[in-house]
């Protein structure tokens, strides 16, 4: 464990003119941390915390793993949510309007000026494109719905040959093991004994970025063994890594209140469409035997009603015929008194306003519009069907979140495909390659071409301006400072513009240029 700051080059040139220079810069920010000690955390009462706060309190209680991913399995399952993540994946992939595909494996510019190196993206774009598109949405739905999703790679000499992406490597069966940030290897529970160890050349991640914390079991364990005052990365504990990353995660609550609600409705509804009544009837002045025949007569007469009605409804066919039923009397009249209902059925129409609240919580957790989850008359205003899809800032990020990770996953398994195929891996800031989407169709391919609208639209009014201002005569004191006060434009920008003042007008004295620009 590194108990001393390691040793500081000497300043060169660069830092000596420009930055600061390495020591005073560590003096004013490294050696205060040295002063610090444990009886001041005390003393002002932060001491006390423990890694338990990390398990969670109240509704948020530290659950086991397969716990977690059980929920959001139930909750994947389900259609809203499961609509949900399919729009959210949607919008981040987009698709070709002819081809459909969704992932383009495109050369960088400097990959251009090397026609050995453009050949070799051209390669992998030809060999790998076609397994990316063919695994593309599944990956980022289960990633999105689980916070992990894993591929199993099958490679040879020639590179990847295939990607197996089913029931075997859902998130359930993997864990993962990481050092630091670092993913290592897998632990697989299939097989035999339940256990099956692949490396990072056979099994790739999609890892979702974990912006929220959930508590579960394993972490105070995993607490002891990590030291964050280790320096060396390599001198870290190989550990698994904890549940998280779901989409589905911050709408558990909002979902359980629409599961109650929607369930509340429906029970009443089937309490509301039973029909119990109480019959009273006369035996007084019969004999034992004659009270016998005439119960066995009214309860034979019940049971073929009700015998009659599950025969119909089992079927599929009504009752065609009128039901006679003889009651015999003996003496006296025995009439049947009629109670009336013990259940007494709801004297409004049921309101559906709660379930639709929560809806909309759920809706609102899950980052889609509610009109775009079955709920149709739900429009959101003004902008008609689907119009939420297409401008909703929510779906944007939330799709931006899926890309990032979906770009990182897919350089994984070029990488490995390199790997194998030409013996050599790019590192991360000189890969060849790049990983694009077709995303005309999504919402956030809408704000980055509106953003590029209204830059466009302010550089024309900027130019016009410029134009004016020369035509007035203004000098270019004058415009720059019209520039960087009215115009609100950086000073250096400003100034730049403002030398347009000393420029020659063309010397064909603005007449056609025929054709050239």
């Amino acid at each position: 464990m590194s108990e001393k700051n390691p040793a500081l080059k000497k300043p060169g040139l660069l830092s000596r003119m420009t930055g600061i220079g390495a020591k005073r810069w560590a003096a004013s920010n490294i050696a205060p941390a040295q002063e610090i000690n444990q009886a001041d955390t005390f003393l002002y009462g932060a001491g006390t915390t423990t890694v338990a706060s990390l398990l969670g309190s109240g509704k948020k209680l530290a659950r086991t793993r397969q716990s977690i991913y059980h929920k959001w399995a139930y909750m994947e399952s389900d259609p809203i949510c499961s609509t949900a993540m399919s729009l959210l994946v949607t919008t981040a992939l987009g698709g070709h309007e002819t081809s459909g595909q969704l992932v383009f494996v495109e050369k960088t510019p400097d990959a251009e000026k090397n026609k050995r190196v453009a050949n070799v993206v051209d390669e992998i774009s030809r060999d790998i494109g076609p397994l990316l598109n063919k695994v593309a949405f599944q990956t980022a739905y289960t990633g999105a719905s689980f916070g992990d999703s894993y591929a199993r790679i099958y490679a040879d000499q020639s590179g990847i040959v295939d990607l197996y992406i089913d029931e075997l490597v859902r998130p359930q069966l993997v864990q993962p093991f990481e050092r630091g940030s670092r993913t290592v290897g897998y632990a697989v529970y299939i097989g035999e004994r339940n256990f099956e160890r692949l490396d990072v050349s056979q099994l790739a991640r999609l890892r979702m970025p974990r912006t929220q914390w959930v508590p579960q079991h394993g972490v105070y364990e995993k607490s002891i063994r990590i030291a964050l005052k280790e320096d060396d990365i390599d001198a870290l504990p190989i550990m698994p890594s904890m549940a998280g990353g779901s989409l589905l995660y911050s709408a558990e609550e909002a979902y359980d209140n629409l599961s109650a609600s929607l369930m509340g409705l429906v029970g009443q509804r089937w309490m509301d469409s039973i029909d119990e009544q109480m019959y009273g009837v006369n035996m007084d002045s019969m004999t034992k035997e004659q009270q016998e025949m005439f119960i066995k007569s009214v309860t034979g007469m019940l049971r073929k009603s009700k015998e009659l009605s599950e025969t119909a409804v089992k079927n599929g066919r009504p009752v065609m015929e009128r039901i006679r039923h003889l009651i015999p009397v003996f003496g006296e009249k025995q009439l049947i008194n009629v109670s009336g209902q013990t259940q007494t059925g709801r004297t409004n129409n049921i309101s559906i306003e709660d379930v639709m609240l929560h809806a909309r919580l759920l809706a609102g957790a899950l980052g889609v519009d509610l009109s775009m989850l079955g709920f149709a008359d739900q429009l959101a205003g003004g902008l008609g069907d689907g119009g939420f899809f297409r401008v909703s800032a929510a779906a944007a990020e939330r799709a931006r979140i899926i890309r990032v990770a979906l770009s990182e996953f897919f350089n994984q398994i070029i990488d490995i495909h390199t790997y194998r195929r030409y013996g050599v891996v790019f590192p991360a800031g000189e890969r060849p390659w790049t990983i694009n989407f077709y995303g005309s169709i999504s919402a956030l391919e809408a704000e980055k071409q509106r953003t590029r609208a209204d830059a466009m639209n302010s550089g024309m009014m900027l130019a016009q301006a410029l134009q004016t201002m020369k035509e007035l005569g203004a000098s270019e004191q004058i415009m720059e400072s019209f520039l960087s006060r009215t115009m609100m434009v950086d000073d250096d920008q400003a100034k730049l513009f403002a030398s347009i003042v000393n420029a020659k007008p063309p010397e064909d004295g603005g007449h056609d240029s025929g054709g050239r620009f």
